[in-house]
């Protein structure tokens, strides 16, 4: 998240930011308030810059918390509470009950699409990695076919700004590619944008500031870049920021706090553990404490606080590494890598994302089956869940819009994909409100 400027949200924005909360589109609400869609977009980065956050999904969460979400008294609540599958008894006093649904306005479950799974656990990484695991029951929900993407590659990256998503760069079947295209889902279309300036595969995106940053990545001529790409989506134009410390392609990324954190990745000779924060405020690197295990081809997440960082290789087989960032100890000069429990499997080149406190891991060379992996914190394992419908892929690009999760190219088979899948990982259920 990034930090709020204090400003009061006017009675317009509230509104928007309650429609926001029901899963509404930018067209829905300006259907429904009769304004324009470029006027729904103006408030929405104001709404984001107010209250501190990059997403729908965080801003629908600072909206159930703040109360700006309120269920109609009454209402029914069809769906039984679920924790772990098992479902929970009928409180059996008024007040038990009243203690109950007042605690629970507005149910923010993450994962609903396979049984048991939530995400309000916290979770402490043992002090030794363990490869235990616990299935869970089949998913309810399906991976969803969307328009797919008009370059098929693999290796590419992509981010999400005001719920269009960006995919950017990644290698064709001819070679290395700089196109960009956006995608729009409500009109599930694929528009092509400004070319990055210079071509470029084993990549990744973060937004940070309304800007997507894009750095290092391996040239057409198969060697990596040190340079920093940077995309306004607003101008449509790239410019180009601080060159990495070094050159570095197949890292792992991620957005925290306002700064870009970049960890491992190949530099043309050698497997790396390094890691380097990029202050954009400053446009300066800075380098971090090193991980533990050099890789590339790792995924890295956000959850909780943390940064993990899952998978990987560092030439052979792929790993089932997973070690944990603490960003704020590392500033404090405290431990700043934890173990965490290892993958039941090898997986490279892997989708990795954090969504609230929950770690998900979806395909990755190494991966006998399409399954998707969840960090379950509770006790310390990974749960799998079996996805049928998904093919087996490597190096997708992998975000999150919205309630859904976007799975974006990769290699499948022996060639680049097209492919474009979406799963609703979040739900919004009422429950009842009883006055006393």
């Amino acid at each position: 998240m990034v930090e709020p400027n204090e400003e009061k949200l006017s009675d317009r924005e509230q509104e928007i930011l309650r429609l926001v909360a029901t899963g509404a589109s930018n067209k829905e609400i300006a259907a429904q308030l009769t304004i324009s869609p470029n006027t729904v977009k103006v408030h929405l980065r104001n709404i984001f810059s107010k209250i501190g956050v990059a997403s729908r999904t965080e801003a629908t969460l600072y909206a159930i918390q703040q109360g700006y979400v309120t269920m109609p008294t009454g209402a029914a609540a069809e769906l039984p509470l679920v924790q772990d599958g098992v479902r929970a008894p009928e409180p059996t006093s008024r007040s038990a009950r009243r203690w109950l649904y007042l605690s629970g306005a507005l149910a923010l479950i993450l994962g609903l699409t396979m049984l048991g799974l939530t995400a309000a656990r916290r979770w402490a990484p043992p002090t030794t990695p363990t490869a235990a695991t616990r299935p869970l029951s089949p998913a309810v929900g399906r991976w969803e076919t969307r328009a797919p993407l008009p370059t098929p590659r693999r290796a590419l990256a992509a981010a999400v700004y005001e719920g269009q998503i960006y995919a950017m760069g990644g290698a064709t079947a001819e070679g290395v590619t700089g196109v960009v295209e956006r995608f729009d889902p409500d009109t599930n279309t694929w528009q092509a944008l400004a070319p990055m300036p210079q071509p470029v595969a084993e990549i990744s995106a973060v937004v940070i500031g309304g800007l997507i940053y894009v750095p290092g990545g391996r040239t057409a001529d198969g060697t990596p870049t040190d340079r920093l790409a940077v995309y306004d989506p607003r101008r449509d134009a790239w410019e180009t920021r601080a060159s990495l410390p070094r050159a570095i392609s197949a890292y792992a990324l991620a957005a925290f706090e306002g700064k870009l954190y970049l960890f491992g990745g190949w530099d043309g000779q050698h497997y790396l553990n390094d890691v380097y924060a990029y202050i954009p405020d400053l446009d300066r690197w800075e380098p971090r404490t090193a991980m533990p295990t050099a890789r590339s081809l790792a995924g890295a997440a956000v959850a909780g606080g943390r940064i993990y960082v899952a998978g990987g290789t560092e030439g052979g087989d792929a790993l089932t590494t997973l070690e944990v960032f603490l960003p704020d100890a590392d500033q404090r000069g405290e431990t700043a890598w934890l173990p965490g429990p290892a993958l039941p499997a090898g997986r490279s080149g892997a989708g990795v994302i954090g969504i609230s406190d929950v770690v998900r891991v979806i395909g990755g060379a190494g991966a006998a089956e399409p399954q998707q992996l969840f960090l379950d914190r509770q006790g310390g394992a990974w749960q799998i869940v079996e996805s049928p419908d998904l093919p087996a892929v490597s190096q997708p690009a992998l975000v999150l819009n919205g309630a859904f999760l976007h799975l974006l190219g990769g290699q499948v088979g022996e060639s680049p994909s097209a492919q474009h899948r979406a799963y609703q990982v979040i739900y919004l259920i009422p429950l009842p409100f009883l006055s006393p």
